[in-house]
């Protein structure tokens, strides 16, 4: 059982460099952010002339923003798997 809430909770945001709550915060804002953009592309659908670039621009910057985290996340478990070296 302590196993599976360690994996549940702990590993990922620990993978990842962060604590559950640093995590939580992060996926959060993503997730609000995401909610806001479905809401900005139907409203694009129903009146084209609105939010013509919103919808690509943003999911263009959280691309990166992502991309950047990822690379932190593969850097922290080459690290822990004592494989990082920071000269390459």
């Amino acid at each position: 059982m302590l196993r599976t809430l360690n994996r549940l909770f702990a590993d990922h945001p620990r993978e990842v460099g962060e604590t559950y709550l640093h995590h939580a915060a992060a996926a959060s804002r993503f997730g609000l952010k995401l909610a806001r953009l479905t809401a900005c592309a139907f409203a694009h659908a129903m009146v084209p002339g609105v939010h013509k670039t919103t919808v690509s621009d943003e999911i263009k910057r959280m691309a990166d923003d992502l991309g950047y985290r990822a690379q932190i996340a593969r850097e922290c478990r080459m690290r822990d798997a004592g494989a990082f070296d920071p000269g390459l």
